[in-house]
């Protein structure tokens, strides 16, 4: 689900292709950005890759084992890697916060029920796609996230950090607006990055649906 307001877009209306049925290969319908009016796709130019993200080490004082939450955010965010094609997406951790196209910050125990939070950067009338940052907690409930609860979480921001503005119908899919039954990725996950990927920014989605 998109965060913040998108602003009026004038965009040409493009065939897209995507279903959302049990039996279709994508959901590439559900994913569209809301701008009032109609539905775009926006995503990263292909020119910016590899995207560059900051993964600091997780605060001591948060978790009991900052190394094995690292990796769990980590595997997150990489698990994407080529999944549209070969280095679509493709990532580059760098040290300094300035220089990411993805910042991760860590965030004490929120108050609201989330263990990630993906916030956008989108220019709707340019068609610039971006991310401010996304929000990591590894606890809530006063108790630390287990960590492939963590992973799933941060696997699924990710998804909306790529451009995937909505969520999948299905529960099997990573994408599923909230607790999914995936272990991973799916086919369907993949392909619905592809069929994004493979847009034009700015194509108008006809017939966009919501599974929120």
């Amino acid at each position: 689900m998109p965060r913040g307001s998108l602003a009026s877009v004038v965009v040409a209306a493009l065939g897209c292709a995507g279903g959302g049925s049990p039996a279709a290969p994508d959901y590439l319908r559900y994913v569209a950005y809301d701008v009032g009016f109609e539905h775009v796709l926006l995503r990263w130019q292909e020119e910016r890759m590899p995207l560059r993200v900051y993964l600091p080490a997780p605060p001591p004082r948060f978790v009991s084992d900052p190394e094995a939450v690292h990796d769990a955010v980590r595997d997150g965010i990489t698990d994407w890697s080529d999944a549209a094609g070969p280095g679509v997406p493709s990532f580059r951790f760098v040290d300094d916060p300035g220089d990411a196209d993805i910042p991760i910050v860590w965030d004490s125990e929120p108050t609201s029920d989330f263990i990630a939070y993906c916030l956008y950067d989108v220019n709707a009338p340019q068609r610039r796609f971006g991310v401010a940052r996304i929000l990591v907690t590894a606890r809530r409930d006063g108790r630390e996230v287990p960590l492939e609860a963590l992973y799933l979480t941060v696997l699924h921001e990710m998804g909306h950090a790529l451009g995937l503005a909505g969520h999948s119908p299905e529960a099997g899919d990573v994408m599923y607006r909230t607790s999914s039954t995936s272990k991973g990725l799916t086919a369907r996950d993949r392909e619905t990055l592809r069929l994004l990927y493979s847009k034009p920014n700015g194509t108008r989605v006809v017939g966009a649906r919501s599974a929120d």
